[in-house]
C-alpha cells in the first residue's frame, strides 16, 4: 500500500468498506472506476478501459464518466443488479493542500432509488427489511421516493403466506438478517419469482433494543403508544433492521420517512400470489404486461401519485365493513356530481408528482427547474379546497380540512426563484434578479462588464488629459491600459509598466488589477453564492 500514491491510498481506503459496491471516486468533473469495478463497469456499460499512473508499475484500470451525465449509468448498473457508492469530494479542491477528502454520501441500490428518470411514476419501489424470531416474521415495507412505510407480522409456520405478503408490494430489495437464511427455498423465490435484490445485513441491525431507538427517533414516541410497538417484537424489529440498513446507506433522506402503518390481518382482504395472477389485477398473466390486466382498464387517474394509490387500492382490498363504506361513500358522492368531478379533474391534470419532488428536495438532489413545479402545485391548493368545499361524505370532508395552501412556502419560492429557471444549477442564473443585492453586484461584473470598462476609460482619459488612452485585454496579460508612444511624458506615476511595444506601452493600475479579479471570479462566486442560496431555500 506504501507504494501507491496518495489518492489512490484514499481510494482503497474507501473501497475496504464498500466491497460490494462499485465505488464511483470523485476527480473534478468525473466520476472515475478502478481495477474490478472499472473492468465491471466498462463491460457493462460499454465504457473504454484505460489505465493510470497509480505509483506502481502497473497502471491501475480505469474507466469514468462525467458526473452530470452519472444518472443514466447508475440507472443501467441498478438494472442490472449492480449498487453504486457515490463518492464525493468534501472539501473544496482549491482551498485544500494534498488530497483533497471524499466521503461516500449515499449508496444507490434497488430499493433506495429517488430519481425519476429511474423510477416508474405509477408503480411504488418497495424494500423490504424481514426479522425472524419468536415464531414469526416481522416484515417492514418502505418506498423512500414516496415517504411511506407500511409493517406487519404473520405466523412463520408457512412459507406460502409469507411470499403472498411480500407478492402484494413486489419489493426491488430485500434486506434480512442471517438467520432468515435458514429458509433455502425463500431465495429462490427471491430470484426467480420477484427478480429481487437481497442482501443479508449484520445481526446488530436487528436489535430489539437498538431498534426501539431507532423508531422513536424517526416516527416519535407516539409512534411506539399507537401501535404498541412494546409488544410486537418482530415489527420493531424489522423497522428497526431497516432503519439502520438505510442509515448506513443513504446520509440525506431517512428523515423523509414520515408515513407509518402497521396492518394486520383484519384490514385487507388476503389474496394468495396464484389468485392474484389468475385475476390479473395488476399485470397480465401471459405477459406480465399492465396492459390487459384489470388496473390498465379501470385507471383513469391524472397524476402520477393517483396511478400509484390505485395500483395500492387494487392490490391490498379492503376487508374492513367501516373503512370500505367510508371510501364507497366518497366514491358514491363524487359519482353523483359531475361538475364537482369535472371541476377537481381539470385541477388535478396540472398537478406534478410532488411525493417524490419532496423527496428530492428533503435528499438535496431536486433542480430548480423542479422546485418551480412544486411551486406550481402548491399554487394550484386553494383552487382544490375550493372545488371540495361543501362536500359531505367523511372521507372527503377529511381531505377537505387537510389541505393546507402553505402560501408561505409559495411566496418563499417565487421570491427566491427566476421564473423558469434552468433544469440545471451548473451555469447558474436561477436565483431572481433583487434578492441578494452580493449576488446582483457580481451579476453585473459579468454583464456589463463592457459598460464597466468603458467608464473606466473615460474617466482616466479626462484625469490624464490623454485622448488616445484605451483599454483592452488579452488572455497572457488580462486587462490593461494602452497609451501610444507620443503621450509617454504624460502618464501619471501610478501606472505600473506591463508590456512594451513598438509604437506604445501597456500598463496596469490598482483599480483595474482588483476589477479584473472580480470580473474573473465572479461567475465562480456567482454560481457559488446561488447553490447557497438554493441549499437554504431547501
Amino acid at each position: 500500500m506504501a507504494e501507491f500514491s496518495p489518492m489512490m491510498r484514499q481510494y482503497f481506503e474507501i473501497k475496504e468498506k464498500h466491497q460490494d459496491q462499485i465505488v464511483f471516486f470523485r476527480l473534478g468533473d468525473f466520476y472515475e472506476m478502478f481495477y474490478e469495478d472499472a473492468k465491471t463497469a466498462s463491460r457493462e456499460l460499454e465504457l473504454v478501459l484505460t489505465g493510470r499512473d497509480c505509483g506502481q508499475e502497473e497502471r491501475a484500470p480505469m474507466c469514468g464518466i462525467p458526473h452530470h451525465a452519472s444518472e443514466g449509468y447508475i440507472a443501467k448498473l441498478i438494472k442490472k443488479g449492480y449498487k453504486v457508492a457515490i463518492c464525493e469530494q468534501v472539501e473544496d479542491p482549491k482551498a485544500t493542500k494534498g488530497v483533497v477528502k471524499r466521503e461516500v454520501i449515499r449508496v444507490i441500490t434497488p430499493g433506495t432509488l429517488i430519481e425519476s428518470a429511474m423510477l416508474d411514476e405509477a408503480a411504488n419501489n418497495y424494500i423490504l427489511s424481514i426479522s425472524c424470531g419468536n415464531g414469526e416474521f416481522g416484515l417492514a415495507f418502505a418506498d423512500i421516493s414516496t415517504g411511506r412505510v407500511d409493517t406487519t407480522c404473520i405466523p412463520n409456520n408457512t412459507l406460502q403466506q409469507l411470499k403472498n405478503e411480500i407478492a402484494k408490494f413486489r419489493p426491488s430489495e430485500i434486506v434480512f438478517p442471517s438467520e432468515f437464511l435458514s429458509y433455502t427455498e425463500m431465495g429462490t423465490y427471491f430470484r426467480e419469482r420477484l427478480n429481487c435484490c437481497a442482501t443479508m445485513v449484520e445481526e446488530e441491525f436487528y436489535n430489539s433494543k437498538n431498534a426501539k431507538s431507532l423508531i422513536v427517533a424517526q416516527f416519535g414516541e407516539q409512534a411506539i403508544e399507537k401501535y404498541d410497538l412494546e409488544n410486537k417484537n418482530s415489527i420493531s424489529t424489522a423497522l428497526g433492521g431497516l432503519l439502520a440498513y438505510l442509515a448506513q446507506t443513504q446520509r440525506t433522506g431517512i428523515e423523509r420517512l414520515v408515513s407509518l402503518e402497521v396492518y394486520g390481518e383484519e384490514l385487507y382482504m388476503l389474496l394468495d400470489s396464484t389468485a392474484r395472477r389468475n385475476l390479473e389485477v395488476v399485470e397480465t398473466m401471459r405477459t406480465g404486461e399492465r396492459k390487459g390486466s384489470l388496473l390498465w382498464v379501470v385507471d383513469k387517474t391524472k397524476t402520477a401519485m393517483g396511478k400509484r394509490l390505485l395500483k395500492r387500492y387494487l392490490e391490498q382490498p379492503l376487508a374492513n365493513p367501516i373503512h370500505i363504506e367510508k371510501r364507497l361513500n366518497a366514491v358514491d358522492e363524487l359519482f353523483g356530481d359531475s361538475m364537482k368531478r369535472m371541476d377537481l379533474t381539470e385541477i388535478l391534470k396540472l398537478i406534478f408528482d410532488i411525493e417524490r419532488l419532496l423527496t428530492r428536495i428533503v435528499c438535496r438532489t431536486v433542480s430548480p427547474r423542479e422546485l418551480e413545479s412544486f411551486c406550481e402545485t402548491i399554487k394550484l391548493i386553494p383552487q382544490l379546497k375550493e372545488a371540495l368545499n361543501g362536500v359531505n361524505s367523511r372521507l372527503l370532508n377529511e381531505i377537505f380540512q387537510q389541505l393546507d395552501p402553505m402560501d408561505d412556502v409559495v411566496n418563499e419560492i417565487l421570491n427566491t426563484l427566476k421564473p423558469e429557471p434552468p433544469i440545471t444549477m451548473k451555469d447558474g442564473w436561477f436565483i431572481k434578479e433583487g434578492f441578494n443585492q452580493d449576488l446582483d453586484v457580481l451579476r453585473s461584473l459579468l454583464t456589463d462588464n463592457k459598460v464597466i470598462l468603458a467608464s473606466i476609460e473615460v474617466k482616466e482619459r479626462e484625469r490624464t488629459g490623454i485622448k488616445g488612452l484605451k483599454i483592452g485585454y488579452n488572455k497572457v496579460f488580462g486587462y490593461y491600459i494602452e497609451i501610444t508612444n507620443s503621450y509617454k511624458d504624460n502618464v501619471p506615476e501610478e501606472y505600473i509598466r506591463k508590456q512594451t511595444l513598438s509604437n506604445c506601452e501597456r500598463y496596469i493600475t490598482q483599480e483595474l488589477k482588483q476589477l479584473e479579479e472580480q470580473i474573473l471570479t465572479a461567475r465562480e462566486k456567482s454560481i457559488a453564492m446561488e447553490t447557497e442560496i438554493f441549499a437554504t431555500l431547501l
